[in-house]
Order: C-alpha cells, then sequence, then structure tokens
C-alpha cells in the first residue's frame, strides 16, 4: 500500500473548497446560531422562514432547490418547523407537490429573529469588514451556481 505525498496533502488541507468553506460555515453559523439561541431557532430554520416569508407557498422541491439541500434534510427541518408552529406543509395544486407556508407564529418569530439576525450579521461585519463580506457573499453565490451546473 502507498503512502500519500505529505506536500500533496498539505496543499489539499490549504486549498480544499469544500473543507475552507465548510470551516468558515461551521464558524459563521456559531455566530447566528448564538444570536439565535434564545428563540430556539437555528440559522437553517432562520433562513427557511425568511425564504417563506418572501415566497409563500414555495414548493419543499424548490427550497430544496434554492437550499442546495437534499429533499430529506429539508424535510427534517420543515417538520420541526410544522411541530413548532412556525409554518404549515399542505399539498399543492398539483397533488404531487407540497407547498411551505408561513404561519401567523411563523412570522411572528421572524419579526423577533430579525433584529437578533441583524444583531449576528453586524457583528460579523465588524469582525471581516462589510464591503469584505459583501464581497464573500457574492462570491459565495457565484462559487455555488458554478459547481450546480455540474
Amino acid at each position: 500500500m502507498s503512502e500519500p505525498d505529505p506536500a500533496e496533502v498539505r496543499a489539499c488541507a490549504a486549498s480544499c473548497a469544500v473543507a475552507n468553506v465548510r470551516r468558515a460555515a461551521r464558524a459563521v453559523g456559531k455566530l447566528y446560531a448564538a444570536s439565535l439561541s434564545g428563540l430556539d431557532l437555528e440559522p437553517t430554520q432562520y433562513s427557511l422562514l425568511v425564504a417563506c416569508s418572501l415566497a409563500e407557498g414555495w414548493t419543499v422541491s424548490k427550497l430544496a432547490e434554492v437550499f442546495v439541500l437534499d429533499r430529506s434534510a429539508l424535510a427534517r427541518n420543515l417538520a420541526v418547523m410544522e411541530k413548532r408552529g412556525l409554518l404549515r406543509v399542505k399539498a399543492g395544486e398539483d397533488r404531487r407537490t407540497r407547498e411551505v407556508t408561513l404561519t401567523k407564529q411563523g412570522r411572528a418569530t421572524l419579526a423577533v429573529a430579525l433584529p437578533l439576525w441583524r444583531a449576528a450579521q453586524t457583528k460579523a461585519e465588524a469582525k471581516f469588514g462589510a464591503e469584505r463580506l459583501a464581497h464573500l457573499v457574492g462570491e459565495l453565490r457565484a462559487l455555488a451556481a458554478a459547481v450546480q451546473d455540474d
């Protein structure tokens, strides 16, 4: 059995897109999770509240596509949120689809969460630089779009 080339292993650790994006995602996720913890709301759930608020009645498939989540992972998050009364998942016009809508409680939770998100966003901007963060967000969106085409 051959041994890995140490130089190649070091190069991989330094430049691997997935490892570095995931490391940054975990660090940034902790910042936002700490801010939202009083609401017992995970950052992914917060993002789903935002998406559902902006696009009432999106299907589960559309949400999975936008969030680049597999449908089973999304279904688990939606089930937790539906159980808490934050949203409702119902059959769409086409019975094969499931539509997601925010409930009154979901909109109220989003209203309470928005200032907490703003505090986390302001903290991230202060630590990293608002302009750099905006540029990074744009680049991450471009990266996601570029690799999804493959």
